[in-house]
């Protein structure tokens, strides 16, 4: 079962980097047409790519930084410096692009404001795991120590 959940995983982040891939693509070829009759905010284009761009580079680090951490994961390095490391770029990044989101409701997309809440709560979530884990890591030093 730990197998397959790490098979899951490493599948969900694979899909979610060919996402990344595609969405950069095909956001410029649609993103124009799409700006221009659906938002209010058609002379505002270069912005909503400008913090869409931000948002995508912001979810390819965390792609990049959940595919280290199951890698750690997967070799059996739990609690370490670097799992805490990594999982604090992940908050940040969700944090980060929770921000980045606002701005997108204001111009056009109703539907940001969602994205960004949803965005923010998980990269506080993130935040509070890894402070978790890095506890976890201090407790675990102390018992080596003594041991």
């Amino acid at each position: 079962m730990k197998r397959f959940s790490l098979f899951l995983s490493y599948a969900f982040c694979i899909i979610g980097f060919i996402a990344f891939l595609v969405m950069s693509i095909a956001f410029p070829i649609v993103g124009i047409g799409w700006v221009a009759t659906v938002s209010r905010a058609a002379s505002f284009t270069w912005i909503i790519y400008l913090f869409s761009y931000l948002i995508l580079t912001l979810v390819l680090v965390s792609d990049i930084c959940l595919f280290l951490l199951l890698d750690s994961i997967r070799k059996g390095r739990f609690f370490t410096e670097r799992s805490v490391h990594l999982l604090q770029n992940i908050s940040w990044a969700a944090i980060f692009a929770g921000v980045l989101a606002v701005p997108l409701f204001f111009l056009f997309i109703h539907g940001a404001l969602f994205i960004s809440f949803v965005a923010l709560f998980l990269g506080v979530v993130l935040r509070v795991v890894a402070d978790v884990i890095r506890r976890a890591n201090e407790i675990k030093e102390e018992n080596d120590a003594t041991i």
